[in-house]
């Protein structure tokens, strides 16, 4: 798979969530493709704080990548893919806490319907409850913009850990290896739940962080420049839609994300149990996690999948 030959590239930060993909950076995309088409959106950056990124904090920063499940874009879905990602500009390391969408919220209900009630901001001032952080910018896309936007960087390679075969649900049937994938591919792998007997939307939202940290692994294979990425601010602005976001943040939070090493971002889900209904209750053992999260924006130590990663079902 080859990214397209790049006129013009674009700095999009974004998380690509399950729903996104469906459910990914956050992460930043740098997007190589043709102009952008007249009123083209990929996703929304909303500033959800007082604070501003300068491009040298001096503390760990905190943003929501969000998918949301929304099939018309630009609305207010359900916030389905939730990735909380803490980085650490001193070491450039980081860890995206992964938040299953029936997880019970700190306010009472599912946390995934904070987004199409409240927008950004009504669902940051849950997860900054629940985890005891500050979460300063959000990200969120929808089905078809989150399609279109990884078919415009002309996909990603992704190296899938199994079988995925959940065709009649998400779409998706592949088989594990490295591989590229095009927008409606990945969306899919972000969605597929059905395969898991065990960890169902656990291992989902894994599996979109996974496609997250593969968008950013990709983009950086192609070493953009600070030039490159200050020719195409404007282009930039033409592809996201922001809330309380200068041109200049936007520049600061791309090259940000694309200093970091995907390898040095933990992908973790955070542990659940049982919960009112069908709601997942936030596990005891998370508040050690999160303290040590909002420590320094890294978790040292945390289950990729609290239970054990789960081999898709046979058959």
């Amino acid at each position: 798979m080859k990214l397209r030959t790049p006129v013009v590239r674009l700095i999009a930060i974004i998380s690509l969530s399950g729903l996104l993909m469906a459910s990914v950076v956050s992460a930043a995309w740098l997007a190589w493709g043709p102009t952008l088409p007249a009123g083209a959106a990929f996703l929304r950056v909303e500033r959800v704080s007082s604070s501003q990124f300068t491009g040298a904090p001096n503390r760990p920063f905190f943003f929501l990548a969000l998918g949301n499940d929304s099939r018309e874009p630009g609305a207010n879905g359900l916030g389905d893919s939730i990735h909380v990602i803490g980085i650490n500009p001193a070491t450039k390391q980081g860890t995206m806490l992964n938040v299953p969408r029936d997880t019970e919220a700190p306010d009472g209900g599912k946390i995934n319907s904070y987004h199409s009630q409240g927008g950004l901001p009504g669902f940051v001032d849950q997860l900054n409850k629940m985890m005891g952080i500050h979460i300063d910018y959000a990200i969120t896309t929808d089905f078809p913009r989150f399609i279109n936007m990884v078919n415009a960087i002309g996909g990603i390679a992704i190296n899938l850990p199994y079988d995925l075969t959940d065709g009649d649900y998400s779409g998706s049937d592949f088989r594990p290896g490295q591989q590229g994938v095009d927008g409606d591919q990945a969306l899919a792998i972000a969605r597929d739940r059905h395969d898991f007997e065990r960890q169902g939307d656990r291992q989902r939202t894994w599996n979109a962080g996974l496609v997250i940290l593969s968008a950013l692994a990709t983009l950086r294979s192609h070493q953009p420049s600070a030039e490159d990425t200050v020719q195409l601010i404007a282009t930039l602005i033409s592809g996201v839609t922001t809330d309380n976001v200068s041109p200049q943040e936007l520049f600061h939070l791309g090259r940000l994300a694309l200093s970091i090493d995907p390898a040095n971002i933990s992908n973790c889900t955070i542990p659940t149990g049982g919960g009112a209904g069908t709601n997942l209750g936030v596990a005891p053992e998370a508040a050690a996690l999160f303290a040590d999260f909002a420590d320094d924006g890294v978790a040292a130590f945390c289950d990729p999948v609290p239970g054990g990663l789960d081999l898709p079902s046979p058959g």
